[in-house]
């Protein structure tokens, strides 16, 4: 009896080495990429008068992928499931005109909730195993606003270049979906002007491997 528990402690022992060697291994082997300067998120929609876009060059957040990424989403289904997530402060989307800007902090219950989120889901592949350049996904995510989040899925390119990533994508959204009332805009002397529901987000984020700090 006494011999079959030291064998079992020694398993026990000999498991929760190889266990923690493997899940050193998987962090290792895990590249955080961090939001970098250089990013733009643009929205883009409609009006009773005229077209309007608003922009921000900030779009933080993070992606931990593997060495090989993006090239091995392509083929490896846990590859194409990096932990991703995207945030764009609402106070940083400027259109040049300050009444329009109050009115959509406004309606988007900017200090109630400051940003838009994004979080990954999966990365659906477009593009033929064995590609290399700017590759082809379809993203399925989880897009916050206003505190309500929807699934959605959008094309996207993702392309490596010295290391760095760059991804480029494009998706309509309805601010309805949001339970955002489309805002009206009184203007002196003018007529009302009235934000049509359907717009357009496009976005280049640019990423870049952690620095490790030296002790």
């Amino acid at each position: 009896m006494k011999t079959n528990r030291l064998l079992n402690l020694k398993t026990q022992l000999l498991l929760t080495v190889v266990t923690g060697v493997m899940t050193y291994q998987a962090a290792a082997q895990t590249i955080r990429y961090n939001a970098q300067a250089g990013s733009k998120a643009t929205v883009a929609g409609d009006s009773s008068i005229k077209t309007w876009t608003m922009e921000s060059g900030i779009i933080s957040g993070s992606m931990d992928t593997d060495p090989h990424f993006p090239e091995s989403a392509l083929t490896n289904a846990a590859a194409a499931k990096p932990v991703t997530q995207v945030f764009v402060p609402i106070r940083a989307l400027k259109s040049g005109n300050a009444t329009m800007e109050a009115k959509m902090q406004l309606a988007m219950s900017a200090t109630n909730y400051p940003k838009i989120e994004y979080r990954l889901i999966e990365l659906k592949p477009k593009s033929k195993p064995g590609a290399t350049g700017a590759l082809q996904f379809d993203a399925i995510g989880a897009l916050t606003i206003t505190g309500t989040t929807i699934t959605n899925t959008m094309p996207v390119t993702i392309e490596k270049q010295d290391g760095k990533l760059k991804i480029v994508g494009s998706a309509p959204i309805k601010l309805t979906q949001f339970n955002i009332k489309p805002p009206i805009i009184a203007l002196p002397l003018l007529p009302d002007i009235t934000v049509y529901d359907d717009l357009k987000v496009d976005f280049a984020w640019m990423l870049a491997p952690k620095v490790e700090k030296k002790p």
